[in-house]
């Protein structure tokens, strides 16, 4: 692999941590973590809570 090949991998790493740090902070201020297992059983609770 080239060094570009090295350039994308790691810019394709930094895109999967920021993306997945977005998702847990969005979550999280959302009211309480369910946990992964859970999350796609439950749905989305902002969806669900009438408030």
């Amino acid at each position: 692999m080239d060094w570009w090949g090295w350039v994308i991998l790691a810019l394709v790493v930094v895109a999967v941590l920021t993306v997945s740090a977005v998702l847990v902070q969005r979550r999280r201020r959302r009211g309480g973590v369910i946990g992964l297992s859970g999350q796609g059983r439950l749905g989305d609770p902002g969806r669900s809570d009438p408030r």
